[in-house]
């Protein structure tokens, strides 16, 4: 894999890891560029993984895909 940019949320505590996520948004944004660990208002945790062909928001604790936005050409 290729290196990656790497950063995280203050006091968010993820149970997946940062490999997990890209792992689980690399089919919907392509090859991974970023990944930033982030946190809501709401205090919920979530991956933001940018790539090739847009940018994936993944839920920290479960790994399952919340938004998609493609890139615009």
């Amino acid at each position: 894999m290729s290196a990656l940019g790497v950063a995280f949320g203050s006091d968010c505590v993820a149970k997946i890891t940062v490999e997990e996520a890209s792992r689980q948004a690399s089919q919907y944004v392509g090859r991974v560029y970023a990944v930033v660990l982030s946190k809501n208002k709401k205090g919920e945790c979530y991956y933001r993984v940018r790539g090739t062909e847009g940018t994936a928001v993944i839920d920290a604790n479960d790994g399952k895909l919340l938004r998609f936005y493609r890139k615009r050409d």
